[in-house]
Order: C-alpha cells, then structure tokens, then sequence
C-alpha cells in the first residue's frame, strides 16, 4: 500500500498535478539615495533629481521618496525606495 501511495505521488508530481504556486512576476525593490547641495537654496530639489537619475539607469520608474534630510537650504539628502 505504501509502495502503491509513493508511486502515485511520484507521477502526480512528474506529470504537474502537485506543484507549489508560483507568482506571476517578481518584484525587485531596491533603495537609492540621492545628495544635493546648492548656494540658491535648492538643495532638496538637486538631492530628488539625484535619486530620480539614479533610479532611471538602473531601470527603475515606479518609486516613493520614504525619507529626506534637509539640513539646511543648502544640503539635503533623500531616500527613494523603487520596485519594478
């Protein structure tokens, strides 16, 4: 009976009937940081192209900025967290 239970497993899962869900697509996440100075006061906005850039060469569009850190008008520095 034993032999009989192993077999029919073993040719359920050769033939596809067993098989564990696989996803329809992976999702890569990856985290870019982007720095930004600027005498005129325009620093956060230099840090998001930074990132922005960062982002589209390694081919990443859809992205969220999770974090910044403006010390001053003059510098900051953001995090963009990326999936595609």
């Amino acid at each position: 009976m034993r032999k009989t239970l192993l077999a029919l497993l073993g040719a359920a899962a050769m033939t596809g009937a067993i098989a564990a869900p696989v996803s329809a697509s992976t999702q890569e996440t990856r985290e870019f940081v982007g720095h930004g100075s600027s005498d005129f006061g325009l620093a956060l906005f230099h840090a998001r192209h930074d990132a922005r850039t960062q982002a589209e060469r390694a081919g990443f569009t859809d992205c969220e900025e999770y974090y910044k850190l403006v010390i001053s008008p003059y510098s900051a520095t953001v995090f963009w967290r990326c999936t595609r």
